[in-house]
């Protein structure tokens, strides 16, 4: 089953309905204890967790701890229920858009490869990726 999916089935809806109202290609990803969360886009745009009561609308800052592990962090935007799902589609849409564009304007082109990438990614005031960091100024991530 895919994430998009799960996230559905959670929700208690079904997927083209979770599609219209928040967008697809959701991935889960490890946010904190007693919650599973699902973001999308790519570099990730939007957050939506889920207790197990209801949805949180969010936008996903995640840091780095340590060297290698991305930890995820949510700024909660909104909360709803499964109900709002179904009857509120283009009210949560809209929501949800909102969400992305706050996320999309932290993105930085990197000068180099000139690919978009979230600023978790972005090699101190350089504005490099970290690709292009460990490429030519020989940074160890």
């Amino acid at each position: 089953m895919s994430d998009t999916a799960e996230l559905a089935a959670l929700v208690g809806v079904a997927p083209d309905v979770l599609v219209r109202a928040l967008g697809d290609a959701w991935t889960e990803v490890r946010g904190p204890v007693h919650e599973r969360w699902f973001v999308s886009g790519q570099p990730a745009q939007v957050a939506v967790g889920w207790d197990g009561f209801g949805l949180t609308l969010a936008r996903p800052e995640p840091r780095w701890s340590g060297p290698v592990e991305l930890v995820w962090e949510f700024v909660a935007d909104r909360r709803f229920s499964s109900d709002e799902v179904l009857y509120e589609r283009a009210e949560l849409a809209e929501a949800a858009e909102e969400v992305a564009r706050r996320r999309r304007r932290t993105f930085r082109w990197c000068p180099v490869c000139r690919e978009v990438n979230a600023r978790e990614h972005v090699h101190d005031n350089t504005g490099l990726c970290m690709s292009c960091a460990e490429r030519h100024l020989g940074v160890k991530y």
